[in-house]
C-alpha cells in the first residue's frame, strides 16, 4: 500500500471513526460508566440503532463547507450548520439559540451570533471540539493554518476562548494521529500537543493524561481517576482531555471507544472524538465491519473523507 493509500485510510478513519463513536455514545449518554459498558457487554457491543447526533450532522456540515469552499468560509459554514439541522438530532441549547440568531440578522454576521450568549463570553461547551474532524484532517500539515479556523470555525457557535482551545487541541490530535505511522510511539503524541499554544488549564489536564497513563493499576482505578481528574461532562476542558486519554490507554480502534463509554456522562462526544482520533491512527481499516454496516450513512462519511482527502492534494 502507498503512503498516499494509508493516508486516504487514515481520513477515512477519522470521519467514520468519529461517526461510529458518536453513534454508539448515543443511546447510553447520560448513564454511569458501569451502567453503559454493561448494556454494551450484554448487546456482545452491538450498535443499538447506528443513528448519529448532532456531533456528526455538524461534522458533515464542516467538512461539506470545507470541500465546497476550498477552506474555511464562516457565512458558507454557517448556512450550511442552518441547512443540515434536524432538531432531533439533540443539539444542545446554546447552539439552537444561536441558530436562531443567525437566522433573525443573517449568516453574514456569524461572527455576532455566539457573542451574545453567556454575558457576552460565549459557550464552554464541547460543541465545536466534537465537530472539528474535517479540519485537522485538512491542515493536518499546517498547524498554524489548522489552530486558525478551528478558532474561526468554533466562534460560530462557540465563542469562550476554551471552547475554542479545545477545538484547536482536538484537531491537533487528528492531525498528529495522521501524520503518525500506525507502529510509532503514541506518547510522542503527547508531547507534540503539550508545545500546542493552549491555556494552563488544558496543559494541566495533558500533565495529568502523563500520570494516569503511568499508573499500574487495575482499569477501574485508571477510570475513577480519569472520571475525577479529566471529566466526563459537556465543557471541552472535561471532555476534550478524555477523548485523548482514551485513545492513548488503549491500543486498538474497539478498545478505545470501549474505554470512552466506560467513563459514562457526554457519551457520544466524549466517543465521537475517541473514533476521530483513533480512527486517524489506525485507518479505516481497523473500524469493525459489524459497526461500519449499521452505521447511518456511512457511504456517504467516507465520500466527504475522499473528498477531503482529495482537496488537500490539490491545495
Amino acid at each position: 500500500m502507498t503512503g498516499d493509500e494509508i493516508l486516504l485510510r487514515k481520513f477515512e478513519g477519522a470521519m467514520l471513526g468519529a461517526a461510529v463513536g458518536d453513534a454508539i455514545g448515543a443511546p447510553v449518554e447520560g448513564f454511569s460508566g458501569e451502567r453503559a459498558a454493561r448494556l454494551y457487554d450484554e448487546r456482545g457491543w452491538k450498535m443499538v440503532s447506528g443513528r448519529y447526533t448532532d456531533d456528526t450532522e455538524m461534522m458533515i456540515g464542516v467538512a461539506e463547507s470545507l470541500i465546497a469552499c476550498r477552506g474555511f468560509n464562516g457565512e458558507h459554514m454557517a448556512m450550511q450548520f442552518l441547512r443540515n439541522y434536524d432538531g432531533s438530532r439533540g443539539y444542545g441549547p446554546g447552539t439552537e439559540e444561536v441558530f436562531r440568531i443567525l437566522r433573525r440578522i443573517g449568516c453574514q454576521r456569524w461572527r455576532e451570533a455566539s457573542l451574545s450568549l453567556f454575558g457576552g463570553e460565549g459557550s464552554y461547551g464541547n460543541g465545536a471540539a466534537m465537530r472539528v474532524v474535517p479540519v485537522g484532517l485538512l491542515y493536518h500539515d499546517d498547524v498554524n493554518k489548522l489552530v486558525e479556523v478551528s478558532y474561526e470555525s468554533s466562534l460560530i457557535t462557540h465563542a469562550h476562548q476554551l471552547a475554542k482551545e479545545g477545538a484547536a487541541l482536538q484537531a491537533y490530535a487528528v492531525a498528529l494521529a495522521v501524520r503518525s505511522d500506525t507502529g510509532g510511539e503514541r506518547l510522542k503524541m503527547l508531547r507534540a500537543l503539550k508545545e500546542a499554544p493552549i491555556s494552563s488549564s488544558y496543559m494541566e489536564k495533558l500533565s495529568r493524561i502523563e500520570e494516569i497513563l503511568r499508573m499500574e493499576r487495575h482499569d477501574d482505578e485508571v477510570r475513577k481517576r480519569v472520571i475525577s481528574e479529566l471529566g466526563n461532562g459537556i465543557e471541552a476542558l472535561n471532555s476534550v482531555p478524555t477523548a485523548i486519554f482514551s485513545f492513548l490507554h488503549t491500543e486498538n480502534f474497539v478498545e478505545s471507544i470501549k474505554f470512552a463509554i466506560s467513563v459514562g456522562g457526554d457519551t457520544d462526544t466524549i466517543a465521537a472524538m475517541t473514533g476521530a482520533i483513533s480512527g486517524a491512527f489506525h485507518t479505516v481499516s481497523e473500524i469493525p465491519d459489524y459497526w461500519l454496516t449499521d452505521l447511518e450513512r456511512q457511504s456517504y462519511i467516507r465520500q466527504l473523507a475522499d473528498n477531503l482527502h482529495k482537496l488537500w492534494k490539490e491545495m
